[in-house]
Formats: C-alpha cells, sequence, structure tokens
C-alpha cells in the first residue's frame, strides 16, 4: 500500500470517527453506532493486509466505545447525585 493510500484511510477513519462522535453527541445513537460498525469493518479489512491501518482503526473503535460509555454513565450519574441532593 502506498503512503498516500494510507493516509487517505487513516483521514477515512478519522472522518468515521468524527462523525461517530457528532451524531452521539447530538442524541442520534443509532447513526453513532453505525459510524463504529464502518470502523469495525475497516479494522476486520485491513487486519491482515496493513498492520499500521488495522491499529488505526483499532484506537478509534476504543475510543469511540470509551466516549460512548461516558456519556452513557453521566446523565444517569448526575441523576443520582441529584437525587442525593434532594434527600
Amino acid at each position: 500500500m502506498t503512503p498516500a493510500t494510507r493516509e487517505l484511510k487513516k483521514h477515512q477513519g478519522r472522518t468515521l470517527f468524527n462523525v461517530a462522535i457528532h451524531f452521539l453527541d447530538n442524541g442520534d445513537r443509532d447513526t453513532a453506532f453505525e459510524c463504529l460498525i464502518k470502523i469495525q469493518g475497516m479494522k476486520a479489512a485491513f487486519d491482515q493486509l496493513d498492520s499500521t491501518l488495522c491499529a488505526y482503526a483499532t484506537l478509534a473503535e476504543s475510543a469511540f466505545m470509551t466516549y460512548a460509555h461516558s456519556h452513557a454513565i453521566s446523565p444517569f450519574m448526575h441523576s443520582v447525585r441529584m437525587e442525593a441532593s434532594v434527600q
């Protein structure tokens, strides 16, 4: 794979990640996770082809999951704190 192609694929992965985060932040979890599925597809496609791109997609997948998890917990923790302060 040429360096230019590798950079293009990295850019596409980064764009998918950014779009996924955008949708997640705007409450469209379904579309956000569709983007994640595409990132996972990229990871699978690069598995035996290019270890650098596979690692890059794995990092994007992990970062998205961490971000999504932190956003899923935050509203719950906020309500728990509010309930505790009311009592």
